[in-house]
């Protein structure tokens, strides 16, 4: 008689662990049920279907929900939609969310028993308020799949924590017995945040920095004289990150005025973060700082200027979405 392959109980099949979930400014992160980091651009476009069709995409996600229907990703940004920062990423997470709850491959429900949601703050009630509204059960229909999810609980997630909690794990801070940091360098807003040697977060020292989207502004208003219009920021973080610093591909280059609002921007971050610890620093209680976020990489000069204290991680923009499941 042949082996036979035994198969997962019904009731298993339809059950996720874990999922983990980080509704940013500048991009949505996930890790779907077969464990692939999912990263789309952080836009939003509500579409009216009788009339508007949007194609979902590997970098796009169509969801119908409550009435609405909406795509997020790369389409969106392409069909003029809107930047997630505009109308805020915690009002907007029981929308985004959606486009993490997948089932297991094969199903159309799916039980989530913890879902970890990514934040600024756990501390801040209407912000937790928001993210506990997503527990229960949802019907929703994802790139045209009818969806029913459950999540049992949902778990709010301090910035900056699963990026901790992993180069702690590996041992990536030189002075253990110090406080070590993480500067996370979002598009809204950057925080700077140090860690005392149990895991916990020295809260009184969060430093609140501009973001990635300052630095474009203020790239914007250097430019706008030039171009005769405004250019949105997005659009010039684009040209960063592809390294040609144009408006779109081939375009006018705003070069000059990066290397002058960069500067800038880099300096405000080290005068802040150096004002805030300042006496942690002159008792010699501060370890080292690691840097993460997609914009990561523009702050390399910060670690010779620190001759490496500050260092940027191995895997700025995918580090903290990665860990959420060990927390």
């Amino acid at each position: 008689m042949g082996a036979t392959t035994a198969s997962k109980p019904r009731t298993e099949n339809l059950t996720r662990e874990t999922v983990v979930f980080d509704g940013g400014n500048r991009t949505i992160q996930w890790i779907d049920a077969l464990g692939m980091v999912h990263t789309i651009p952080s836009f939003i476009k509500f579409i009216d279907p009788t009339w508007q069709e949007i194609e979902p995409s590997l970098n796009s996600v169509v969801i119908e929900h409550e009435g609405q229907t909406f795509v997020l990703g790369q389409a969106a940004k392409e069909e003029n939609g809107k930047p997630i920062f505009e109308a805020g990423k915690i009002s907007l997470a029981p929308k985004l969310v959606l486009a993490a709850l997948e089932p297991n491959r094969g199903e159309t429900a799916v039980r989530i028993e913890r879902l970890l949601l990514a934040l600024p703050s756990s501390r801040v009630a209407e912000d937790l308020e928001i993210l506990k509204s997503i527990e229960g059960t949802h019907e929703f229909s994802r790139n045209g799949q009818s969806i029913v999810a459950t999540v049992v609980q949902v778990v709010p997630v301090d910035e900056t924590k699963a990026a901790y909690a992993a180069a702690a794990r590996d041992r990536l801070f030189r002075s253990e017995s110090k406080l070590n940091g993480v500067l996370d360098l979002g598009g809204g807003t950057a925080i700077a945040r140090l860690y005392k040697t149990d895991g916990s977060i020295k809260r009184d020292m969060d430093v609140i920095l501009q973001g990635t989207d300052a630095l474009a502004e203020a790239i914007s208003a250097r430019i706008t004289h030039m171009l005769g219009h405004t250019v949105p920021a997005w659009a010039i973080m684009d040209g960063i990150e592809r390294g040609d610093y144009a408006i779109g591909e081939g375009g006018q280059s705003f070069k000059p005025a990066f290397d002058f609002a960069h500067a800038e921007w880099l300096t405000n971050i080290r005068q802040k973060i150096g004002s805030k610890w300042k006496a942690l620093n002159q008792s010699g209680q501060i370890g080292e700082v690691m840097i993460i976020g997609g914009s990561a990489p523009l702050a390399k000069p910060l670690e010779e200027l620190t001759k490496g204290r500050f260092f940027v991680s191995d895997m700025p923009q995918v580090i903290s979405i990665r860990s959420m499941p060990l927390l």
